[in-house]
């Protein structure tokens, strides 16, 4: 079963500094960089995460657009819609396969009657931060590498093993 994260847009960039429209320039800039983001996790996590934003800032009213081969999912409410109904909406298809995060306790509540879970965006915010920094670049190629999740006293442990087992041969 593919898991889906609704993630309720505007509220995000409202609670988490690095979104603030003083930090990036503008709610535009807000906006794409969320975006942005949406795109390094998805890819990373492997989870289909949607994205939605009330009309009312939004470019281009009731319009859903798919991005990264329908890893993101970019969704404006329509006019006289707020985000939240469109939210709630997904998640009576959803149900028990997605998480909606977003600080709107009232959301929230409405997401675990639906059978949804639920985060808060400082979980969003964490999740980007355990990134690795080489999503932040898509010119840099990945290389998974064991020591970059290693402690420097665990490296310094195997490498003593490695020279002493040399040493031996």
């Amino acid at each position: 079963m593919t898991h889906h994260l609704i993630l309720d847009g505007y509220n995000i960039i409202g609670a988490l500094q690095r979104y603030s429209p003083r930090v990036t320039g503008g709610f535009d800039e807000s906006r794409e960089l969320l975006i942005n983001d949406a795109l390094k996790a998805a890819g990373w996590t492997g989870r289909r995460i949607i994205l939605v934003f009330d009309a009312t800032r939004s470019p281009d009213p009731g319009r859903s657009e798919l991005r990264a081969g329908g890893a993101v999912r970019l969704m404006y409410s329509a006019r006289g819609e707020s985000a939240d109904d469109v939210i709630e909406r997904l998640v009576r298809n959803l149900g028990t396969s997605a998480t909606v995060c977003s600080g709107d306790f009232a959301l929230q509540r409405a997401a675990l009657a639906g059978g949804a879970a639920r985060s808060v965006p400082r979980e969003f915010g964490d999740l980007l931060d355990e990134l690795p920094v080489v999503t932040s670049n898509p010119n840099t190629p990945f290389r998974a590498r064991v020591a970059d999740r290693l402690s420097p006293e665990v490296l310094h442990d195997l490498e003593r093993i490695r020279r002493e087992a040399e040493g031996r041969q």
